[in-house]
């Protein structure tokens, strides 16, 4: 199935509820995709959340207080992030790392939004990426160090802490603001361990030189990955992709899941899901 088949499936049952209650719906479809999300986690038994694009590592941290024995990675490019919600997610047990993901490792630039409240919020803005956010007004370019996803599976305190990727049972929650293509390119032998993934994806571009969902789609199915379920948290720019491993979870196993999925998406209403 290509991507374009996959996005008129979802459109069909998706668009119209996007047209006819707008936010109300555009939320809830993330709330599910969500839960889609955690179900999965259960379903495939997984130890292991890696949380690419961490900010404040809310995914990592949510992971390790459910149940005992887990572990999680929460990676984060800004180092300002780093140092103010470091020490939180680690006090549950996260390994929480100052890296930007991407297809080169070795430094490079963190593009900041540098406004008046920026400044003021000592640089913690969600939206800073390696890319320059085509909003942003004024920046400042700040060094931090790169990483591809195929060398932090051996960087030293991601081996002490998780020595095997391949038996870690492990899923992804990519939030990159515009970089996936980067961290996809940078990913071919570490990602085909991993069982399913959400990701961010945009329709348009919104990141100087981003690569939008068809393209990335095409990366991760060179990977192995096919597309299983999106919402329309931001539609009709920006959604959340769940991209399954289809040598890793053989896709019958999802069937009822995703017919759960659909059948809340079409009976939702404002009033009952308030």
């Amino acid at each position: 199935m290509t991507y374009h088949d996959f996005e008129a499936g979802q459109a069909a049952f998706q668009d119209d509820m996007v047209a006819k209650y707008d936010r109300a719906f555009r939320q809830y479809s993330n709330q599910e995709l969500v839960r889609v999300f955690n179900q999965m986690i259960t379903l495939e038994n997984v130890s292991c959340i890696l949380e690419l694009g961490a900010h404040r590592a809310p995914t990592s941290k949510r992971f390790m207080r459910a149940k005992p024995g887990r572990k999680a990675v929460a990676i984060e490019a800004n180092p300002f992030n780093y140092a103010k919600f470091g020490p939180l997610a680690e006090d549950v047990g996260v390994l929480y790392l100052n890296y930007a993901l991407t297809d080169k490792t070795g430094p490079l630039n963190l593009v900041l939004s540098d406004s008046d409240r920026d400044r003021k919020r000592g640089h913690t803005k969600t939206s800073n990426s390696i890319l320059r956010n085509l909003d942003f007004g004024r920046t400042k370019n700040v060094e931090v160090p790169g990483i591809t996803f195929d060398d932090l599976e051996n960087e030293p305190a991601f081996k002490e802490y998780l020595p095997s990727l391949s038996d870690a049972r492990a899923a992804l929650w990519i939030d990159v603001e515009g970089a996936l293509s980067q961290l996809l390119d940078g990913a071919k032998t570490a990602l085909p361990k991993c069982l399913f993934a959400m990701a961010e994806v945009e329709r348009v571009e919104r990141f100087e030189g981003q690569k939008t969902v068809e393209h990335v789609a095409k990366q991760f199915a060179d990977l192995g990955f096919y597309p299983f379920l999106r919402d329309s948290e931001y539609m009709p720019t920006q959604h959340n992709v769940i991209f399954v491993n289809g040598a890793l979870i053989e896709p019958s196993k999802l069937d009822e899941i995703k017919q759960v999925f659909i059948s809340n998406i079409k009976s939702f209403t404002p009033e009952v899901n308030v």
